[in-house]
């Protein structure tokens, strides 16, 4: 695992294998270049981190059924590969991990831009398994990476 940077002021490192986590790097510094600073907000998460954000949804939403809508059950989530990443801008810190993620210059610029770094949208609207994350992006690799995952 190799980190990508620390959470806002939090001092939390965030970190990703080290394939996504360079990728990662290129997209940002690309981004940064057209004005736009977009931070990580958590990438690798372990089991028991994990349990504990869906122990937190289950309270507040009411049931596991409920839950998993917003978060992943222990063993389900993307975090556990180590090439997923949630992320913010560094001008909105209001909109880290909130819908407004939606309203700002970074995701519209991974929007667009995302996949040329090897990188999409896990949740995107309109999905059917989970509830719409525009700040939940996981890396699949480039073109030639997608054929052996794609190839029958």
């Amino acid at each position: 695992m190799v980190s990508v940077g620390k959470y806002r002021s939090s001092g939390r490192t965030v970190i990703m294998l080290a394939p996504a986590a360079a990728a990662f790097q290129e997209m940002r510094e690309a981004a940064q270049r057209e004005g736009i600073k977009i931070i990580p907000i958590s990438g690798y998460r372990g089991l028991s981190i994990q349990k504990f954000l869906f122990d937190m949804g289950v309270k507040e939403y009411g049931s596991p059924e409920r839950a998993a809508r917003w978060y992943a059950p222990p063993g389900y989530s993307e975090h556990h590969t180590g090439l997923a990443l949630d992320v913010g801008e560094h001008a909105h810190p209001e909109c880290d991990i909130q819908p407004c993620f939606e309203k700002t210059h970074a995701y519209n610029w991974l929007a667009k831009n995302a996949q040329r770094f090897g990188f999409e949208l896990s949740f995107p609207r309109n999905g059917d398994r989970v509830s719409f994350e525009p700040w939940h992006w996981r890396f699949v690799g480039d073109a030639e990476s997608l054929k052996v995952f794609r190839t029958p």
